[in-house]
């Protein structure tokens, strides 16, 4: 019709703003009694990305890169996400995590669903520590895959 303005998609999307921390989205996880999905397939690099519940100690040197989040938009658990996470700390050349938080959240739906979030602030070491993850008090990847407990948990 004459006069009618009709927008396609192309025409409405925009670029993502690169300042704003965007949030991963998953596909969902399998239903509860279905089997069990693969275990994730992680990089030797990303498995030992040091993850500290809060900063890590004083005497290590480090530069803050950036703060970041995933998430999975429907139900799963934090594990299922870790190493994406992780994955996109080492791309950033992240050495470790710090501040690191993961839990269930409610959706946009809160009385439909809950779902699992990460987040955390990627740092790397301006001077390489002289001792390993768990001496300084965190937990690489691979230990939270292992034990399934998040770092600064008690064995």
């Amino acid at each position: 019709m004459a006069g009618e303005v009709t927008e396609t998609k192309q025409e409405t999307e925009q670029e993502p703003d690169l300042a704003v921390e965007p949030e991963v989205d998953f596909a969902q996880s399998p239903a509860p009694g279905a089997a069990a999905a693969p275990a994730p397939v992680i990089s030797a690099e990303a498995a030992q990305i040091c993850f500290f519940p809060g900063p890590p100690p004083s005497d290590v040197k480090f530069q803050t890169l950036r703060k970041l989040k995933v998430g999975k938009g429907t139900y799963g658990g934090v594990r299922d996400i870790l190493p994406k996470f992780a994955s996109q700390a080492q791309s950033l050349g992240a050495d470790a995590v710090m501040n690191y938080a993961g839990s269930q959240r409610f959706g946009f739906w809160p009385w439909r669903m809950v779902r699992p979030v990460v987040n955390g602030v990627a740092i790397k070491w301006t001077t390489p520590p002289g001792k390993d993850c768990a001496a300084l008090g965190g937990s690489t990847l691979a230990t939270i895959l292992a034990t399934d407990r998040a770092p600064g948990q008690p064995q």
